[in-house]
């Protein structure tokens, strides 16, 4: 199967339930932090997201090959917030998990996920991703989540 087949879903990676402030995210810092990390990356500040007001980033990454990740960060509390990759491949959301992860993240424990897949499916558990290993092991857990939320 090539990546243009593969299932593709919405990621949503956040620090642990338990302590949501974990990483202190700032939205235009991780705009900054984007924009520097993948050259041609597109951002974009905003604010009044869904039920109650929250700050939004929304932005475009280049993967390579002509590939783009579109993705969401808000922070509905200060320093507290998700950052969401659409319509992804777990390979695709594994580049950007990876940086995250090694890049943005006070701690690589700290990195959880679920995805639309599997909250469509009644799954609403978060899974933690590697706090080390290579993108390749990261898309391995993203597309092992995939299968098994695809089966409920």
């Amino acid at each position: 199967m090539t990546d243009q087949d593969a299932l593709r879903t919405t990621f949503s990676f956040a620090p642990p339930v338990n302590d949501a402030a974990a990483w202190h995210l700032q939205l235009d810092d991780l705009a900054a932090k984007i924009t520097e990390a993948f050259p041609g990356a597109s951002t974009s500040l905003g604010g009044d997201l869904g039920p109650r007001s929250a700050d939004a980033l929304s932005f475009e990454v280049p993967l390579g090959d002509g590939v783009w990740l579109e993705g969401l960060a808000t922070t509905p509390y200060p320093e507290i917030g998700s950052v969401m990759v659409m319509q992804a491949s777990a390979a695709e959301a594994a580049q950007f998990a990876a940086w995250l992860r090694d890049s943005i993240v006070p701690s690589p424990y700290l990195v959880h996920f679920t995805s639309e897949l599997a909250l469509n499916n009644g799954d609403d558990a978060y899974w933690v991703l590697p706090p080390h290993g290579s993108v390749a092991e990261i898309a391995q857990t993203l597309q092992q989540h995939i299968d098994s939320t695809d089966r409920l």
